[in-house]
């Protein structure tokens, strides 16, 4: 199950990216800190969404999503990156990969 805040910010902008305008700013910075933690699986696989194809930062506001994701207990949520491109997902393989985790490995037909 997802949170309120987490739909809400869905509802307000499907990407986070530069040309929101200050109204959805400040409405998704309130929804961001409303957010409770620990966050489930639909929480994590929702903000990885949420997250732009391009390296775009929103004032920092994916930084916190960012944040938010990898204190998941759910996270790595493999599948929900593994549906996911761009260079905000790319960060966050780099990072899976420098602390040492990796995905599953997939098994092999015989």
């Amino acid at each position: 199950m997802t949170q309120d805040a987490i739909r809400a910010i869905r509802a307000i902008a499907p990407s986070l990216v530069e040309q929101l305008d200050p109204q959805q700013f400040e409405a998704i910075e309130k929804l961001l800190s409303s957010v409770v933690l620990p966050l489930s699986e639909g929480d994590v696989r929702e903000l990885v969404s949420l997250l732009p194809p391009d390296g775009d930062t929103a004032s920092g506001l994916n930084w916190t999503i960012l944040h938010l994701i990898e204190a998941a207990p759910a996270w790595p949520h493999w599948e929900a990156l593994q549906f996911q491109q761009g260079e905000w997902i790319d960060r966050l393989m780099r990072r899976l990969a420098n602390a040492g985790v990796s995905p599953p490995a997939r098994p092999t037909r015989n």
